[in-house]
């Protein structure tokens, strides 16, 4: 009988062992991920930008009568192109979107390529658009000499209180990366 009961302690005495082994395991994955992961991503603010895009130009002879929208809701009026060109050499992103007067949302632009914020903007207020916009900090060594799929990721804000609208619009584009 003992060495029944002896064998019976050693597989206890193992699975124990092991329960506390994974136990440690899942502690420090969850310590990793929570304190000492790095995400590369940018995160999307909340409320707009204080800061004005510094490259917004007004639209000219742009029509500024506002769409209408229900109490509380807000419109957007899309104008790009879905063509977008990086240049390494000096850290700009060349492109063409317009956030007309018909608008009734300031918009904070970015580039996500794979997933990965490239280029993010400063509020363009409505009957402004941008033909530039400088890279993120450490996206141009993210970034090698070729053709992207992306997005832009147009994030909508109330021009009165700055508050970030419930809904993203993302609109497919190509980016060119040239050294």
């Amino acid at each position: 009988m003992s060495g029944k009961y002896e064998t019976q302690e050693k597989k206890k005495t193992w699975l124990i062992l092991l329960l506390i082994i994974g136990i440690v395991i899942c502690i420090g994955v969850t310590i990793w991920a929570l304190f000492f992961r790095q995400s590369d991503e940018a995160l999307i603010p909340d409320y707009a930008p204080q800061e004005t895009e510094q490259n917004a130009r007004p639209i000219e002879g742009d029509d500024d009568t506002k769409l209408d929208a229900p109490e509380g809701g807000g419109a957007i009026i899309l104008e790009y192109d879905s063509q977008v060109t990086v240049d390494l050499s000096d850290g700009k992103a060349y492109l063409s979107y317009a956030n007309p007067g018909k608008s009734t949302q300031d918009i904070v632009l970015r580039i996500e390529i794979q997933d990965t914020a490239v280029v993010q903007s400063g509020t363009i207020r409505p009957g402004n658009q941008v033909s530039e916009l400088e890279l993120l900090d450490g996206a141009a060594k993210k970034l090698q000499e070729g053709v992207y799929d992306a997005v832009f990721r147009i994030l909508s804000y109330d021009p009165v209180t700055g508050e970030k609208a419930m809904v993203d619009t993302l609109a497919e584009i190509t980016v060119t990366v040239q050294p």
